[in-house]
């Protein structure tokens, strides 16, 4: 064997070595791999379910109008303003015979107002589901009050006679033909009239501030009974 060739083969034999050596060492030493683990999200927690909503028409409850119009007690719808002027006078008489000198006068006025509506502690109310009617009977319109305006007195005139002063009474009994005219008059303008169509719109207000009336009918009638 020629020492070229011997020399030839030992070097490949040092090189075979060599890469022997590294691909060991190359599996060896390999990195370890990490393998990142997601957390999985906890599981979340049920909520109960809602059970399904059912939705259920309500019925009016009579006793629910009732008890709202009856707290209103007396409804005043219409109100009539006076002015009204008393004219007194009396005189005495001896066998018949007038006294003037007995005269006792006066000439006086006083401002003041008629209230009318209707008594709403009596109403009566009818509900009727099939028909989806609400029926409200309700009291004649009245003449609720007179009220005179004290401050506002004013006299005319005013004249006293021997033996004969003007007493209290004198004074009532004018106040008496004050509110018993002012009604008069009143009543001959229509009070009663326009409260009742007053009273009818204002009952109607309450009625939509108790309950939803839009499904219902609203009849509004005077008891006859």
């Amino acid at each position: 064997m020629s020492k070229k060739l011997a020399i030839l083969l030992i070097a490949l034999l040092l090189i075979g070595s060599v890469g022997l050596f590294l691909w060991s060492r190359t599996l060896n030493d390999s990195p370890e791999v990490e393998i990142a683990q997601t957390a999985l999200p906890e599981k979340a927690e049920e909520k109960p379910q809602r059970p399904s909503i059912i939705k259920v028409e309500e019925k009016i409850k009579v006793e629910t109008l009732v008890n709202g119009l009856r707290d209103v007690g007396k409804l005043v719808s219409e109100e009539y303003f006076f002015t009204e002027i008393v004219q007194y006078s009396n005189v005495k008489s001896l066998w018949k015979v007038t006294l003037p000198w007995t005269k006792s006068a006066f000439l006086i006025s006083y401002d003041g107002v008629v209230s009318a509506g209707m008594d709403l502690s009596a109403v009566t109310v009818q509900v009727d589901e099939e028909t989806k009617t609400i029926r409200v009977l309700t009291p004649a319109a009245e003449i609720l009050a007179v009220d005179i305006d004290y401050d506002s007195f004013l006299c005319y005139s005013e004249e006293t006679g021997i033996g004969n002063p003007i007493s209290i009474e004198s004074f009532n009994d004018a106040l008496q033909s004050v509110e018993k005219t002012a009604a008069e008059k009143a009543l001959e303008k229509g009070i009663l009239d326009r409260a009742r169509e007053n009273g009818e719109q204002l009952i109607r207000t309450i009625l939509r501030h108790l309950v939803d009336l839009g499904e219902y009918t609203l009849v509004i009638e005077q008891n006859r009974g």
